[in-house]
């Protein structure tokens, strides 16, 4: 067991070895916990974050998958795994910005988007949960920053450096967010208007073969005394007042069109 296990609170040591602990800086008597969650990008966006113990001039990164802690010399190697995991952070920003921009061009284009609600929701749930985590982080960070500076060995432009990044991607995000609403505002208006013209043709249609269905119906009863029923060319007429209303319905509508 490492001499700093035996410090630790317990509590805390649970809270070491949770894989997706959020953002913390815990300053206790002998020691303080530093933990930072930032997300990974396999399948799907996941969290993990990364445990760091300072004891005096000790530093100790514990690794979660052994659950042992390891000895740091300096404070570079904090540095280099909170900036790595930074820096893989802004790619996936980046990457979602990239995704955004391709399902705008896509929609403005007026290309068949099939998938349009699955990426968006995709999109939204993943920077809905980014936009807590880097707001939290950056907290955390600076917080660390705040109970370090006057350190002699402390990092200062290193440490100040993350903390800027985890502010710049956090607005990133926020501005990511803002394009997918008005992507989706974009997309539905664009629906609605196919949705519109769609009932307008169907209103159309059923205004010129409304008067017909009327004549067809009264002439298809089957009972006696119906007009043209024993004139030898009385199909032809009730055919020939079937197209004049056609046309009368036809140039009416085209004539309400320009004048309105």
């Amino acid at each position: 067991m490492s001499p700093i296990q035996e410090n630790l609170n317990r509590f805390h040591l649970l809270d070491l070895k949770n894989p997706t602990h959020p953002s913390i800086f815990v300053q206790e008597g002998a020691y303080d916990m530093l933990i930072v969650a930032l997300p990974t990008k396999e399948k799907e966006l996941r969290i993990h974050s990364y445990a760091f113990v300072f004891e005096g001039s000790r530093y100790y990164y514990f690794d979660k998958a052994n659950h042992t802690f390891e000895l740091f010399e300096t404070l570079h190697k904090v540095y280099d795994i909170l900036n790595e995991k930074t820096n893989e952070t802004m790619k996936i920003v980046a990457n979602i910005h990239e995704s955004i921009d391709w399902m705008e061009e896509r929609l403005y284009n007026t290309a068949p988007f099939n998938a349009f609600i699955r990426d968006w929701l995709g999109h939204k749930k993943d920077l809905a949960r980014l936009q807590r985590l880097l707001a939290l982080g950056a907290e955390t960070i600076e917080a660390f920053i705040e109970r370090y500076e006057e350190r002699e060995d402390f990092l200062m432009i290193h440490f100040k450096d993350i903390h800027e990044h985890l502010e710049r991607t956090h607005r990133s995000v926020l501005l990511a967010g803002e394009k997918l609403n008005n992507l989706y505002t974009f997309y539905t208006s664009r629906n609605n208007e196919k949705m519109n013209r769609t009932i307008y043709l169907l209103t159309i249609l059923s205004g010129i073969f409304l008067p017909l269905n009327l004549i067809v119906g009264y002439f298809g009863i089957n009972t006696q005394g119906l007009p043209l029923s024993e004139f030898p060319k009385g199909s032809l007429i009730v055919a020939e007042i079937m197209l004049g209303c056609l046309m009368f319905t036809i140039t009416l509508f085209l004539f309400l069109r320009k004048r309105f």
